[in-house]
This record gives structure tokens, C-alpha cells and sequence, in this order.
């Protein structure tokens, strides 16, 4: 097993547990986010994942909104405190360039708080992509993805 297939391992078994965490049918749930959130599938074939450049680092993306992104990383030692600079790229292309501060770290995971956010129009193209293929069985979104 290589060095991204135990990091995609790793990201699975914690996405399992946070999914469990924020079980979105039950009563006590309450969504605290300000921003519509894009959840990708752990896994599914890279051509139709976006691409973050940290440091020289390809991260994998877990999920995006306009004030925020979690990508995963095989240390977030590798991640220092203060501001971040990133760049996200599309399957389609298109390309952003980020910053952000930190505010959340696990062994190998990192949300970051935007200074400018991906654009709305962003988020909802790439939700109706993700549909798009899912409903071509192309790949199967995780299941707080699902509206």
C-alpha cells in the first residue's frame, strides 16, 4: 500500500467517524454552518477531484463552501500556524488562488477559515458536477451530501 492509498485509508476511517458525529437525521441535530457545503467522495478517481497545492504538497479535498476548506494531508505538522496560501484547482480547469488561517487540525487533516471565499457560483457548479456524476453512477457521493 502507498504512501496516498494509507493517507485515503486513514481519511476514511475519520470521515466515518465524523459523518456519525453529524448524523443529519437526527432530531438533535442542528446545521451551524453559514455556507453551503460541497463534500467530496474519499474515493473516487482523481481526474474528478479538485487539486490543492500546499507547500509543494498535493492535498486531497474533502469538502469546500465559501468560507472554508478541509483537505487532507499525510501530516498537519506540515501545515504551520498564521496565514496559508494555497492553490485549488478544478477538474474543469479553472483555478483559485486561497488564503486562510487555520482553525482546526487533526493528524492528518486541516479546515482552514478563508480570508476571500470560493465564489458561490463555484460551489454550486461544482455540487450540480458531483450530481452529475453520481446520477451516471460514475462515482457515489458520501451520504450528509445527499439533500
Amino acid at each position: 500500500m502507498n504512501k496516498k492509498e494509507k493517507m485515503t485509508d486513514q481519511v476514511l476511517k475519520n470521515e466515518e467517524t465524523e459523518q456519525e458525529d453529524t448524523n443529519t437525521s437526527s432530531p438533535k441535530f442542528e446545521n451551524r454552518r453559514r455556507h453551503v457545503r460541497v463534500f467530496y467522495p474519499t474515493r473516487c478517481p482523481a481526474k474528478f477531484m479538485p487539486e490543492m497545492i500546499l507547500n509543494h504538497h498535493n492535498c486531497l479535498v474533502l469538502d469546500i463552501s465559501e468560507g472554508g476548506i478541509r483537505f487532507a494531508i499525510s501530516n498537519s505538522i506540515l501545515v504551520k500556524k498564521g496565514p496559508v496560501k494555497a492553490l485549488l484547482r478544478f477538474p474543469d480547469g479553472g483555478a483559485i488562488e486561497i488564503t486562510g488561517e487555520v482553525v482546526r487540525r487533526t493528524y492528518n487533516q486541516v479546515a482552514l477559515k478563508l480570508e476571500k471565499g470560493i465564489p458561490y457560483s463555484r460551489i454550486m457548479s461544482e455540487q450540480l458536477r458531483l450530481r452529475n456524476l453520481e446520477a451516471h453512477g460514475v462515482i457515489s457521493l458520501p451520504s450528509n451530501s445527499k439533500g
